[in-house]
């Protein structure tokens, strides 16, 4: 039973740390997207505006998922939000989302696979 407490604990803290830090991502690449904004030319402004709002978007919804113990859909939203959100400059910060939703997609190690009986 104790196993079985610690595993869940464990699971909760990390679909948690998932959430917050997608939650951040979808703050910084936000406010990184929509400050560069005014910068970008007339022709290119509808469609950096529509990226500037669907990878943020993208990246909350991937903390949404996390919160629910979702496992797949928010590694995928992340990955999704990562090359869709522009931030110019700090291309960088595209990397840890991205990254860490590849991590995510990565096969479960024998202690996340639940066996149902």
């Amino acid at each position: 039973m104790l196993d079985g407490m610690n595993a869940w604990r464990s699971s909760t803290l990390r679909y948690r740390i998932i959430a917050s830090a997608a939650l951040s991502w979808a703050l910084v690449g936000a406010s990184i997207a929509v400050m560069a904004l005014s910068e970008v030319s007339a022709d290119a402004r509808l469609l950096v505006g529509m990226a500037s709002v669907v990878g943020p978007a993208a990246a909350l919804l991937a903390s949404v998922a996390a919160i629910r113990s979702r496992r797949v859909l928010p590694s995928v939203l992340l990955v999704v939000s990562s090359i869709i959100t522009p931030t110019y400059f700090a291309w960088t910060l595209n990397l840890a989302a991205l990254v860490g939703g590849l991590v995510l997609l990565a096969p479960m190690s024998v202690d996340d696979q639940r066996v149902v009986t």
